[in-house]
């Protein structure tokens, strides 16, 4: 399998909510990340400074600074919430086998519901791709993890016989995500492109592909 990453450890959680923090707290630092994904799906993160999300979010910059005090905690927070919600989406059955070709498509169907989280986290991972970028290794570690978890349910599915021995797990788990990834951006450029229907055709093209042949 390679290496292998912890999404935990990939995401550093620095908007994780404190025990004791009010319900006010907690309500308006959900104010101030969905204005930080609305403004950096806009205009990207290096063109968003925090005086314009506090504006956003109706807060005080002090307010802001007092929950993130940084560009960058903010941004984790951001993505902390943008990945959370994926994991619950695509990891709650770890046995799933080739219904994980299902439950992919069936979160594609989010997107139009989503477009600015969409956006937020393609911006992010265009603006960090050099190594210099700040968010580079948690998006470079996030993007490992993915492909090591697709990659253990696409061959535990294949150890329990469901998909051909020939498929090389690691491989197709790669092309999944730059399928994904692909859609994502091309959907973004034109959100009129049927992404719902593209994906559960791919989808049912994949697992005619990979299934094992019945015995």
């Amino acid at each position: 399998m390679g290496r292998q990453y912890d999404l935990r450890a990939a995401a550093p959680g620095t908007g994780g909510v404190k025990k004791t923090e009010s319900a006010k707290g907690r309500a308006r630092k959900e104010l101030i990340v969905d204005a930080a994904t609305r403004l950096v799906a806009r205009n990207g993160s290096r063109g968003t400074n925090l005086a314009e999300i506090a504006a956003e979010a109706g807060v005080s910059q002090s307010g802001l600074l007092y929950h993130y005090p940084t560009k960058e905690a903010l941004l984790n927070a951001v993505l902390d919430r943008r990945d959370e919600t994926e994991d619950e989406i695509l990891w709650h059955d770890a046995d799933v086998g080739l219904g994980l070709l299902d439950v992919i498509a069936h979160n594609v169907t989010r997107w139009a519901g989503h477009s600015h989280a969409v956006g937020m986290h393609t911006v992010l991972v265009v603006e960090n791709l050099g190594e210099d970028g700040a968010l580079h290794p948690r998006l470079g570690g996030r993007y490992h993890a993915t492909v090591d978890r697709v990659a253990a349910v696409l061959s535990a599915a294949q150890d329990r016989g469901e998909i051909r021995a020939d498929v090389d797990t690691r491989l197709k788990a790669i092309e999944i995500i730059a399928f994904i990834n692909g859609l994502e951006t091309a959907w973004l450029l034109d959100p009129e492109i049927p992404v719902a229907a593209a994906a559960q055709a791919w989808a049912a093209q994949q697992r005619l592909a990979m299934a094992a042949p019945p015995t």
